[in-house]
């Protein structure tokens, strides 16, 4: 296959569906032709945070020297950023390659009858970022667990280390309706005697579950805060100096991504850092200080300085845009223009009134995908705002222009790459600071 072809063939496997099993994906990973035991998978797990967590680990990791495979979802602009090497999107001819050589092997084993089905859409590109840091000699590979964690392809792998950021209310009607039963649910990724290290709140129901989880699988537990390890944060203009103390070490750290949550992620990947230093590995501080220091993640609170200035978030539940809330409190902002759309299975309505004290303008759009919500659902929301209606998406932006009001755009990671590429031409962008 060629590039065009492999996107054709990855639409056709898109249309048939996902199934939440593993029994498929595991026969093809332990059938695999090729031996990806001497990568060091470390295993990103949670409901929000993971994204960013999984680019601060990958960044540390570079900046100690070593070759970094790097596997998320979902993708704003482009289906290759989902498999990076140090940062770098696969090219197209070895995604295109990659992609039919994981579809020949399954082909074969199911002409053997050794598995019973083709893998789903998210399994292709699993096992293609699979069989490319293999064939690329990656020392680590970071994946990114894409729904949950007990029934995600990403579970069929023994990590090093895993992490699971925090948990909140996402995907219920997949993973539960219960904190606990979230919990349970991406508490699946620990492995037996494998380290977790884990980010949620201290004495809350879903830490409890998983250090119960933890327990029973004989895995090592480390919490990211507690009384033993120590968080002192000072806001410097536009990014945090903190100093993270932990029984092995003291870390002193500066994040400059935009929002004060990204500290936790930070503090996810160093901890994660210091159980790899405590299984043998030596990834000095000056790495972590440079690592975290130098990250960044499109699309995550993204301010692109143009006229108007651009807010850019992929906030898709609650959780996600009440951190965007604080953002806007902390930074002042009011009298926004706001371009929203989202998906129908969300918690839209919460979602909105978090937004609702900093807009002034509304431009009611659709994401591109077969689960958004349709806009004009959202109008009765927006009362006592000028509220417009917009399904085409570069029409949605134009309209926004008008109000020469700063513009935030957020609701949906789909919507948000469709954003990105509009504004910057489907272009990589230096994240700015304000």
């Amino acid at each position: 296959m060629n590039y065009h072809e492999s996107q054709i063939y990855l639409k056709y496997i898109q249309d048939k569906g996902a199934k939440l099993t593993l029994n498929n994906i595991k026969k093809i990973v332990h059938n695999l032709p090729f031996n990806i035991d001497r990568i060091k998978f470390l295993q990103v797990a949670g409901t929000n945070g993971k994204g960013s967590t999984s680019h601060f680990i990958t960044s540390v990791l570079q900046s100690a020297g070593y070759k970094v495979g790097l596997f998320t979802s979902p993708h704003l602009q482009d289906i290759r950023e989902r498999i990076t090497i140090n940062k770098n999107w696969i090219c197209k001819k070895d995604f295109s390659n990659s992609l039919s050589n994981i579809k020949k092997i399954c082909e074969e084993l199911l002409e053997k009858k050794l598995i019973d089905n083709i893998p789903t859409f998210f399994e292709h590109l699993f096992l293609s970022s699979i069989y490319y840091f293999y064939k690329n000699k990656v020392d680590f590979a970071v994946l990114e667990v894409g729904l949950g964690g007990r029934l995600d392809a990403t579970s069929t792998i023994t990590p090093e280390v895993s992490t699971i950021t925090n948990i909140s209310f996402d995907h219920t009607k997949t993973l539960g309706k219960k904190i606990k039963d979230i919990a349970y649910e991406k508490a699946g990724i620990i492995k037996q005697g494998t380290p977790i290290v884990c980010g949620c709140k201290n004495h809350s129901s879903s830490k409890k579950v998983i250090e119960m989880v933890a327990h029973n699988q004989n895995a090592p537990f480390y919490s990211v805060l507690n009384s033993k390890n120590r968080l002192q944060i000072k806001e410097n203009g536009n990014y945090y100096k903190c100093i993270y103390s932990t029984p092995i070490d003291k870390y002193n750290f500066e994040v400059h991504l935009n929002g004060k949550h990204q500290i936790k992620n930070a503090l996810n990947a160093i901890k994660l850092i210091e159980i790899l230093n405590k299984k043998g590995y030596n990834i000095k501080k000056e790495s972590i200080f440079k690592g975290i220091k130098m990250n960044f993640v499109p699309g995550r609170i993204e301010i692109i300085n143009r006229s108007p200035q651009i807010i850019l978030d992929g906030g898709h539940n609650p959780e996600g845009i009440n951190v965007l809330k604080k953002f806007l409190e902390q930074k002042e902002f009011k009298n926004l223009t706001l371009i929203f759309g989202v998906l129908r299975d969300k918690n839209y309505k919460k979602m909105v009134a978090l937004l609702l004290p900093f807009i002034k303008n509304v431009i009611i759009t659709e994401p591109i995908s077969k689960r958004a919500l349709e806009a004009e659902k959202l109008i009765k929301l927006f009362e006592m705002k000028n509220v417009l209606v917009e399904k085409n998406i570069k029409k949605a932006f134009k309209l926004a222009n008008q109000f020469n009001e700063k513009i935030l755009i957020t609701g949906s990671f789909y919507l948000v790459g469709e954003m990105r590429s509009i504004i910057l031409g489907g272009k990589q962008n230096e994240f700015i600071q304000i």
